[in-house]
């Protein structure tokens, strides 16, 4: 409901941007909505796609390739992402590796939400092909590229409710989680809304040191808005 609530509320801004003058920028403010899932995670390790939300914002500045069709779009901004839990569990440190562990019921009483949250900077790059050539704002475009991120801070989180009175745990630490994350992505849209893909080509986690030695790779998928 949260996600349905900001996606509504981003409609709105981007309608009152586009009737109110826009600022004199070489580029535009993208916000990107999606949902997050992995690629060969272990079975307990599994996602609920409408808890595992992704709100990404990006400057993109653009730049037109001639009097051709394409367009070139370098960015930088913010990646924040949730990896919502089906099962009950969370992950713990076992040395220099960490585990998947289940939650207990007599500590933890009814487990509410539980997931692993990270935050990015990143660095995007686009080649956009525009239908019109004309009219680049409004025209039908494809985009084609990848990002670049370092991860700036990591913790998990579990609510729970016990003895009538909900809870929430919180812990921080970078999980074992690779630094850096690099992917390809796809966009198709027109005008200031798009719907995108991204691929993760690297492992969520350092070589051998998630749960079960995992080789899960994290993949995004969702609506993007330009707010100018």
């Amino acid at each position: 409901m949260r996600l349905l609530t900001t996606a509504l509320g981003l409609l709105m801004s981007t309608s009152l941007w586009a009737q109110s003058p826009s600022p004199d920028l070489p580029g535009a403010l993208r916000v990107q909505i999606g949902s997050n899932y992995l690629v060969d995670e272990p079975s307990n390790m599994g996602l609920g796609l409408w808890g595992s939300k992704t709100f990404n914002v990006h400057y993109m500045y653009a730049l037109r390739l001639g009097e051709s069709r394409v367009s070139f779009h370098p960015g930088f901004g913010i990646s924040t992402d949730k990896l919502s839990f089906d099962d009950e569990v969370t992950l713990q440190r076992a040395g220099n590796t960490v585990e998947l562990v289940p939650l207990e019921f007599a500590e933890f009483g009814e487990v509410k939400k539980t997931k692993l949250a990270t935050t990015y900077f990143e660095v995007p790059l686009e080649f956009r092909f525009h239908i019109n050539k004309d009219d680049f704002k409004s025209s039908v475009k494809i985009g084609v590229g990848g990002k670049v991120g370092v991860l700036m801070s990591s913790h998990t989180k579990v609510k729970y409710e016990l003895d009538g009175e909900t809870n929430i745990m919180k812990l921080k630490d970078n999980y074992e989680l690779n630094r850096f994350r690099y992917g390809a992505q796809v966009n198709v849209g027109v005008a200031g809304i798009s719907l995108y893909y991204y691929w993760g080509l690297n492992k969520l986690f350092k070589s051998g040191k998630g749960p079960e030695g995992t080789n899960a790779t994290q993949n995004q998928f969702g609506i993007a808005f330009n707010l100018f």
